[in-house]
């Protein structure tokens, strides 16, 4: 099995590769949903009354 990996390095490379680029894609959408929804929270106060 190792001696497979190791044939096919160039195959486990780019694996991790595409896998990181995806979990990259993945947090920058997170940060940019949450950022809106912070800016709408700011713009759309309600104010509460007691």
């Amino acid at each position: 099995m190792f001696q497979m990996i190791i044939a096919n390095i160039e195959v486990v490379h780019q694996s991790l590769w595409i896998m990181l680029q995806g979990m990259l894609g993945i947090f920058i959408f997170t940060g940019i949903f949450y950022l809106l929804i912070y800016l709408m929270e700011k713009i759309f106060r309600v104010d509460k009354k007691s």
